[in-house]
């Protein structure tokens, strides 16, 4: 019996690697699918770079692991059912009511999906919200004396999402690490929109220059004036130069090469989280360590990609119940 039990595990254990290897292999070429989408709006010639598949693949490998291991640091999961909501300190301290919880669930529509196959029994999903913190004034009461506009943190959360539902924590994480390296060629697509916006508006300078120019003609009064032509045709050349750089910085092809394989060799510069513990009271002020008031107490994990707003993300367990019950 415990030799079927040791043959069994070993088995097991032998099938999960397998598969894990398969959703690696699966989850690079979603990625690689999503980049050459991004390199044909962007940069075309990239294609032909000898190559660039290897070094872009090298680059995915340390950014796949690092988001890894960001979200081993996520807690839960927890169960994300309304009637949860009297008994766990996070989803009170999360969602103002219980209805809170109904109306997420309802909007969905990834989630029900997971459940419309039938035979799934739970889904697993990441449960993200703003983080917002405000220093307010508010009363205390310390010794049995009141005070009044005493300084307090306020932590309140907005713009819940459910990312990712699968039936599985192995599908859900996939599914992240997609989402979380689909973000890092937003990151790039950023600059690149950014220079394109620098150029319009060069380019518009440029025109309205040319413009002035044509109008004010070369003989139209005096030295003064043609001073200022001299400065304008100065300026409008200093622009066409500054027009003519971002065209190469734009479609120098190895540049963009080296611009991605940079920011996914560089995750955590884009990809930050940090595991974070909370002691609020009921109103949803921070307390201090030290203090004695009964507290809603836990921990959640604060992420952030690139630019986008700080988020509070907690690992979730939902069941068709729960999701019937919201029906």
């Amino acid at each position: 019996m415990n030799l079927f039990k040791k043959i069994s595990h070993t088995y097991k254990a032998f099938t999960e690697r397998i598969a894990e290897k398969r959703r690696q292999q699966l989850l690079q070429e979603r990625v690689f699918s999503d980049i050459n989408q991004f390199l044909k709006k962007n940069c075309p010639k990239m294609a032909a770079v000898s190559g660039y598949r290897k070094k872009l693949g090298h680059a995915v490998s340390i950014a796949d692991a690092h988001i890894a291991e960001l979200m081993d640091q996520i807690p839960g999961p927890i169960d994300l059912a309304p009637e949860q909501w009297e008994d766990q300190p996070v989803l009170r301290s999360m969602f103002v009511r219980p209805e809170d919880i109904v109306a997420l669930l309802k909007s969905s529509k990834y989630l029900a999906r997971v459940f419309k196959r039938g035979d799934t029994r739970e889904a697993i999903s990441l449960l993200g919200a703003t983080l917002h913190e405000k220093t307010v004034l508010g009363i205390e009461k310390n010794d049995g004396i009141l005070r009044r506009d005493v300084p307090k943190k306020a932590i309140y959360f907005a713009d819940h999402e459910l990312f990712a539902p699968a039936g599985t924590m192995a599908a859900c994480r996939f599914q992240i690490k997609h989402l979380a390296l689909v973000s890092l060629c937003q990151e790039i697509l950023q600059d690149t929109s950014g220079l394109q916006a620098w150029k319009k508006e060069l380019e518009d300078q440029k025109t309205l220059l040319e413009f002035k120019l044509n109008v004010d003609g070369p003989d139209d009064g005096g030295m003064e004036a043609d001073e200022t032509i001299a400065e304008t045709r100065e300026l409008l050349t200093t622009i066409k130069n500054k027009i003519k750089s971002i065209n190469t910085q734009i479609n120098m092809t190895p540049d963009h090469l080296s611009r991605i394989t940079r920011v996914f060799e560089n995750p955590a510069a884009h990809l930050t989280l940090e595991k974070k513990s909370f002691r609020l009271d009921r109103l949803g002020f921070r307390l201090d360590a030290g203090s004695t008031e009964p507290a809603y107490a836990f921990s959640l994990a604060a992420f952030q990609f690139g630019k986008a707003p700080k988020m509070a993300g907690i690992w979730v367990r939902i069941t068709p119940d729960s999701l019937k019950k919201s029906a």
